[in-house]
């Protein structure tokens, strides 16, 4: 990966940059991931939010799926693509959607998270890690 690498939503209102390598990328399997986005996991990058600098009006919504440990997300009001996630109890952490990255094939998960709440039809990649729950990187231990 590219540093800075960097994305924006669908329309091109909000744009961001990030200054720095990702702590960790992630394939978050979630239930509040699945119904955030529609689809059976969310691929995410995470960084610290005061290496991203971010143009263009966002809104920070407050997730209502119960047991969400992404508790706030950030959509474009225009096209309502969904550019992070973040969480209230690790504010110095950004949790980037990467198929909002500019580039997003440079994205390499390791480690496939929140596997209790992983589709049984999801065919995860066999070479990665599988974490029950959240990683410790974002505050929870590894079961």
């Amino acid at each position: 990966m590219e540093i800075p690498f960097g994305g924006k939503c669908a329309c091109g209102t909000v744009t961001f940059q990030c200054a720095t390598y990702p702590l960790a990328m992630y394939n978050c399997h979630c239930r509040a991931c699945q119904q955030t986005s529609g689809a059976p996991y969310v691929p995410l990058i995470v960084t610290n939010l005061d290496k991203v600098e971010m143009s263009g009006n966002y809104r920070l919504l407050k997730s209502y799926v119960s047991d969400d440990p992404h508790s706030q997300r950030a959509v474009c009001p225009e096209c309502r693509s969904v550019l992070f996630a973040a969480n209230d109890t690790f504010p110095e952490i950004l949790l980037i959607h990467a198929m909002a990255l500019d580039d997003p094939s440079c994205f390499l998960p390791v480690a496939d998270i929140w596997t209790s709440d992983a589709q049984p039809w999801v065919a995860m990649d066999t070479h990665i890690p599988k974490v029950f729950k959240s990683p410790p990187i974002l505050g929870e231990q590894v079961i």
